[in-house]
């Protein structure tokens, strides 16, 4: 078992990570981070079924990304993850992550997240599962630095209502943390995401959605941007997004 503490793999910028132009998309960003980290526990042993026989799960609760150079269409890029340490009585963990062709570097983020046993709730850090020998690379992009918006909106702000359906579910049986982005995504059209110089976007996920919800997607304006929100019938935010420009 490696205790590597950066894990990588090579791929290729596939038309289905590019949207209107032949460009990497930020959806693409968001997924290719979340597999990373998958891929990453798998290796070092706490990964999905290995968390399941113990009865824990993980979830992430808040992820940031800063897109520095697009990554062509068919182009050739490195994934890169990694986790820092943490405390041991610590409850949240946070990971790094960069994207790069050759040494341009395409985006990178952090996300932070948390360990649930079904059971008990929340999952110290030195209960998680770490193997004893692993190498911790203990420095985040942007120095992790995540911003927490209020998540406020009106009537107003409304551009559209998205029903949580099967394509959106995941192995959870919840609605997936990319399928958020997506949808804040559709707040704009296809040549707004192609156009826009999009520098950072950030998602902070409050609540679980489940099969059939429906969300009002609220999109307001902020200062270098916009503040996205997916609002529950209840009017309370599942998520809240930002999207600034460089």
């Amino acid at each position: 078992m490696s205790s590597t503490p950066k894990f990588s793999f090579d791929t290729t910028v596939t038309p289905d990570l590019c949207g209107k132009e032949p460009v990497m998309n930020p959806t693409a960003a968001f997924t290719l981070f979340q597999n990373a980290a998958g891929l990453h526990a798998e290796e070092i042993g706490n990964g999905t079924a290995a968390l399941a026989e113990r009865n824990k799960y993980w979830v992430a609760t808040h992820t940031r990304i800063d897109f520095h150079e697009h990554a062509q269409l068919m182009e050739k890029i490195t994934v890169s993850t990694w986790p820092v340490w943490r405390k041991p009585n610590a409850v949240r963990g946070y990971r790094g992550y960069d994207i790069k062709s050759g040494d341009k570097l395409v985006a990178e983020g952090v996300t932070e997240w948390v360990v649930l046993d079904r059971d008990a709730g929340l999952v110290r850090f030195s209960d998680f599962g770490f193997p004893a020998d692993f190498e911790f690379y203990n420095e985040l992009p942007f120095g992790g630095k995540l911003t927490h918006y209020h998540d406020e909106f009106s009537d107003s702000d409304e551009v559209y209502t998205f029903t949580v359906r099967t394509s959106s579910i995941d192995i959870g049986r919840h609605m997936n943390n990319v399928a958020y982005v997506r949808a804040f995504l559709d707040c704009f059209t296809a040549d707004e995401v192609a156009q826009l110089p999009i520098g950072t976007m950030e998602v902070r996920y409050i609540t679980a959605c489940m099969e059939g919800e429906e969300l009002r997607m609220c999109k307001k304006a902020i200062d270098g941007g916009w503040l996205l929100g997916a609002r529950r019938s209840d009017g309370k935010c599942a998520a809240v997004a930002s999207v600034l420009l460089k």
